[in-house]
């Protein structure tokens, strides 16, 4: 394999890992989000009914 190959391939490979890791950073942040919100949830609201 000559030099430019080489580098070309690293440079696919430190992409994945670059595009690996911040898919991953996304998927915390959300189970983060959604499991602060689950836990923080507002009451609920009796509504009465009314009939017309």
């Amino acid at each position: 394999m000559s030099e430019k190959t080489e580098s070309k391939a690293k440079g696919w490979k430190t992409l994945g890992v670059w595009v690996t890791l911040a898919f991953v950073l996304l998927v915390g942040a959300w189970a983060a989000l959604i499991a602060i919100a689950s836990k923080n949830a507002p009451e609920p609201v009796p509504l009465e009914r009314t009939t017309d």
